[in-house]
């Protein structure tokens, strides 16, 4: 459990720092700004097929992060709801932190080793992280607000859309999302799920 616990705070760090971090040190410390010229030979349908790419990526990582962590913890609820309902109850042993809340956590069900026999009235939602999770959405949508609005104010000197770039902030950070997310951190789920699985338990 400590393993998987200080990699997935590993990987959050990397995710933050290479999704987030570098493409606004690159943009902003390399002065990668567009001039006027660039700007003014810049065509107006270029400039929004760059606004309408940087825009569908934002989209694409809330979709992603909507499905991740807000629907399937929903769907994961409605799971247990319908086996409690429908399913055959039998004792079984915890080997894994629950999503939901322990309604009755004096008779501590969910503890790791511990028998249970789950019944409705012991399920409840985790509030604490629901609240984390809409908050993550209201920061990754504040980001996505905050980087279009900070940087047409200060950049677009009158250009509209035409300060925008293939390599600018509000089009790589949704796009560093996606690959580190759906590349880079599925292989290297996949890895150690396969090769350390058997020697590291959760």
């Amino acid at each position: 459990m400590k393993f998987w616990n200080g990699f997935t705070i590993f990987r959050i760090i990397f995710l933050l720092f290479f999704a987030i971090g570098l493409p606004l040190i690159l943009h902003y410390a390399g002065n990668h700004h567009q001039s006027d010229y660039q700007m003014i030979n810049t065509s107006a349908s270029e400039a929004f097929v760059l606004f309408g790419l940087g825009t569908a990526l934002w989209f694409i990582v809330f979709i992603y992060y909507i499905k991740r962590f807000l629907i399937n913890l929903l769907l994961k609820k409605n799971g247990i709801i319908q086996l409690l309902e429908h399913g055959e109850k039998r004792k079984g042993t915890a080997s894994y932190e629950f999503e939901f809340m322990d309604s009755k956590p004096y008779q501590r069900h969910f503890e790791v080793g511990n028998t249970i026999g789950i019944d409705g009235q012991v399920v409840k939602w985790n509030t604490k992280t629901i609240v984390f999770t809409v908050i993550g959405l209201l920061l990754l949508l504040a980001l996505a607000t905050g980087i279009l609005v900070y940087t047409y104010i200060n950049e677009s000197r009158g250009y509209g859309w035409r300060y925008l770039y293939f390599w600018h902030p509000y089009i790589m950070i949704p796009g560093s999302f996606i690959f580190y997310l759906g590349f880079l951190f599925g292989t290297t789920n996949d890895f150690f799920s396969k090769y350390l699985g058997k020697f590291v338990k959760p």
